[in-house]
């Protein structure tokens, strides 16, 4: 029998491989209305390169003011919007960014603890203007800013380190102030996604379409010419070989440096540890150590390089290596006049250092992005400098990144600035200059690249395989496509509920309904704390769900059971330890149901999650309170690395005779103090009805449920008549395939669920009354602890 996890949230990879297939994504500007109200921000300071505009704007907003000359002393800011370089004119490698870029740097890193304490998420925000033309640049007219895009990585990826920090890209085709202002008031009180444009009055957003695999429109040969930036080690030498493999180009490879000559550069793996050993050794103070362990880090980069290019060499292929800083504009020029033409530009380079933003100084940061936009700016001059270099370049292919098109991990603001520069630049590139740009969003390759934390890395998406990314890549630039294009795989677990945003127009992705099911229960985010706590509040209106039609409590309609364990679970699943390590619902302990508080007059249940580490392991306390403030429940949440399971062996068979539904729940049907309906939970409990997600919920991506919401009802329903407002249940242990249960059946102690004749759930201790028995489920088919 095929089980999943319990909680359909869990992305358990295993540990030897992260790899999974990607799908080729595209996005479109599509119009979208204003949600309701939402307000954030109670404080603002304005940031702008252009002093006028930041002035007059901040004077419509009530806001203080940094600009050229201008240096705020407050720091108390709720809330900063970001005018960045719009309103100044963009020039091809002017550099009018950096300072831009080092202001906003210093503001936000002023604002920092404070917004890393914030608990409350209606309080701080970021928004990040940009001059694009109102639709994000996915469009052929004319960009302004193309380096907003640095801005706009910067905002997304700003939640990964500030994780109730509510941010916004507003994109604009017109910089007036009053105009600004007024889109300013009204995108402030409103948080559904991370980017908005308006073109024309219109408010648009981005959405994400599934596409399908491009046809070839270009020819490569052994006469193609092409270089790669930063190409000499990870994705860009296998691309390199690929290449020449495949058609036989010359390809030539880049790095910062001449190769040296040092024995080191050669040395077996054996021999050159015992060098490193050492080194280290000889080190005798903290500031020696630092420098050498940077300089070894450069070796073992060096050491790639030569052990890449002596194996290219050894298979006759055609891969050249040359010392060209992209960034250094003659050095760029002169690698162009000592090359034929190329056909081919691959802007590769990069660099990453995955530090929190409050430890890195503007210079760090500025330097990360340089890399990304300078080395774009100084291969595009190149190749525009010569009408022959311009007509025989067939395509330039900018090399992006997840981060940047969805925010990277903790500690890679700087580089998702860099990386979402590189489309914007792009549609720039084409649209005004008609240079054949595109740009490729990658996902981290299995083994390979630039990022330094690998191990956490796929914690926030799965890896490709390089073989399929190189396949992928070949394609991309034979087909001689413009515009940008994202491949991502699984979406992982290392998220945070401002993040969800971000995802909620991508449509056609399988992991779609599981992110919208994260969701589901959440409902208006009030409190979070990251590995602590969350509190939130969802309104479950009378008749609105299936599920919300099927139960009352003294014939008024009311919440069922299983949903507020449900509700309780779902919660919990944001509530992790550090590093969201894999783990599992292992049991529900010590629900306490108060059902007059279950009904559903007023709508809104407020759930408080609360974690800790206890000598049971990770425990999470759940508390939901309906709108009057009445407790409806709680319980707590056990879980383990490993999935539960309950012992193989079965009760003899005079103890699997199917449970017979007790008098007072046949009575109860028919008017009793707790009934059923029987449209979704059911009314009898051999067999159980199926039920599917989509029966309880009418949306779009119904939330998937964990635990089979028929039996945990029927448990409810066999426990007999209620005696007084308390409904207490000892124990829920949930194995995978607990999700639908065919079969309830009585054990000692409680009661077992089975799916397809194995046990997968056990009830225990279900109490209609305030009594608690204390009484143990030993002998019970369930795994104790």
């Amino acid at each position: 029998m095929t089980v999943t996890a319990v909680r359909p949230h869990l992305v358990s990879f295993e540990t030897g491989s992260f790899v999974r297939p990607v799908r080729r994504m595209v996005w479109e500007p599509v119009p979208h209305p204003l949600p309701p109200p939402s307000p954030v921000a109670r404080r603002l300071l304005v940031l702008g390169s252009d002093p006028d505009l930041a002035v007059r704007l901040a004077s419509r907003l009530g806001a203080d003011v940094c600009a050229p000359g201008r240096e705020p002393e407050p720091d108390d800011w709720d809330g900063i919007v970001d005018l960045n370089v719009t309103g100044v004119p963009y020039r091809l490698g002017g550099g009018e960014w950096r300072d831009a870029l080092g202001r906003t740097t210093r503001m936000v890193q002023r604002r920092y603890a404070s917004w890393r304490a914030e608990s409350r998420a209606d309080r701080c925000c970021y928004v990040a203007v940009t001059h694009l033309g109102g639709l994000m640049g996915y469009d052929d007219g004319r960009i302004d800013t193309p380096l907003g895009g640095i801005w706009a990585g910067f905002a997304k990826c700003l939640p990964r380190e500030l994780p109730n920090l509510a941010v916004k890209v507003l994109d604009v085709d017109t910089a007036d102030p009053d105009g600004l202002a007024g889109l300013l008031e009204s995108e402030l009180a409103a948080w559904d996604l991370f980017e908005i444009g308006y073109r024309r009055g219109v408010r648009h957003a981005l959405t994400a379409l599934p596409s399908p695999e491009p046809q070839p429109r270009l020819d490569l040969d052994a006469d193609d010419v092409v270089l790669i930036s930063g190409g000499a080690r990870g994705v860009g030498f296998a691309l390199a070989r690929g290449l020449a493999e495949r058609f036989g180009c010359r390809v030539v490879v880049t790095g910062r440096d001449e190769l040296p000559t040092a024995d080191w550069l050669t040395l077996p793996d054996d021999r050159y540890a015992a060098h490193r050993h050492a080194r280290i050794a000889a080190a005798r103070t903290a500031d020696a150590l630092r420098k050498t362990r940077a300089a070894l880090k450069r070796e073992s980069e060096l050491r790639q390089v030569a052990a890449n290019l002596a194996a290219a060499e050894r298979d006759g292929l055609r891969i050249a290596y040359e010392a060209c800083d992209c960034v250094r504009q003659e050095q760029v020029d002169a690698l162009f006049a000592r090359l034929p033409a190329p056909t081919v530009v691959v802007h590769n380079a990069g660099i990453d250092v995955p530090t929190r933003l409050d430890m890195k100084s503007p210079e760090e940061v500025v330097r990360t992005v340089e890399v990304k936009v300078s080395g774009f700016e100084s291969l595009t001059r190149a190749v525009l400098a010569t009408p022959e270099r311009r007509a025989a370049l067939k395509v330039f292919c900018n090399v992006g990144s997840l981060a940047g098109r969805m925010g990277g991990m903790i500690g890679q603001i700087d580089y998702a600035a860099g990386n979402e520069a590189l489309p914007r630049l792009g549609f720039w590139a084409r649209n005004t200059h008609g240079l054949p740009t595109q740009t490729l969003c990658w996902p981290t390759w299995e083994r390979l690249g630039v990022i330094a934390n690998y191990d956490a890395a796929v914690r926030y998406v799965s890896t490709l395989d390089p073989a399929e990314g190189v396949r992928r890549w070949i394609d991309e630039l034979r087909s001689g496509g413009t515009g940008e294009v994202m491949f991502i795989g699984q979406v992982g677990g290392a998220l945070v509920p401002t993040q969800l945003r971000g995802f909620w127009l991508f449509t056609g992705h399988p992991d779609l309904p599981r992110l919208h099911g994260l969701a589901h229960f959440l409902g208006d985010v009030e409190d979070f704390r990251p590995f602590h706590s969350l509190r939130g509040s969802i309104v479950h209106r009378q008749g609105s769900h299936p599920c919300l039609t099927d139960f009352t409590v003294d014939g008024r309609p009311a919440l069922p059971v299983s949903v507020l364990v449900e509700q309780a679970c779902s919660v919990a699943d944001w509530v992790v330890p550090p590093g969201w390590p894999p783990q599992h619902l292992a049991s529900v302990r010590d629900v306490r149901v108060h059902l007059s508080a279950l009904v559903l007059e007023g709508g809104r249940f407020t759930t408080s999650a609360v974690g800790e580490t206890t000598e049971e392991g990770w425990t999470v306390n759940v508390t939901i309170t309906a709108a009057d403030g009445a407790v409806a429940g709680s319980m707590r949440l056990l879980y383990e690395p490993e999935p539960p399971a309950l012992p193989p062996h079965r009760p003899e068979p005079p103890a699997l005779s199917p449970l017979v539904p007790a008098p007072s729940a046949v009575k109860a049907r028919g008017g009793g103090r707790l009934a059923w309906s029987g449209l979704v939970l059911g009314t009898a409990e051999d067999p159980l009805p199926v039920v599917t997600a989509a029966d309880l919920w009418t949306t779009p991506f119904p939330p998937v449920h964990g635990i089979s919401p028929a039996a945990l009802e029927a448990a409810v329903r066999a426990a007999g008549p209620v005696s007084s407002d308390l409904l207490t249940i000892d124990r829920i242990v949930p194995c995978p395939g607990a999700q639908h249960v065919d079969r309830l059946l009585p054990v000692e102690g409680g009661w077992v669920g089975s799916r397809a004749g194995e046990p997968v759930l056990f009830v225990a201790g279900v109490i209609p009354g305030s009594r608690r028995t204390g009484r143990s489920a030993a002998g019970s088919p369930h795994r104790s602890g």
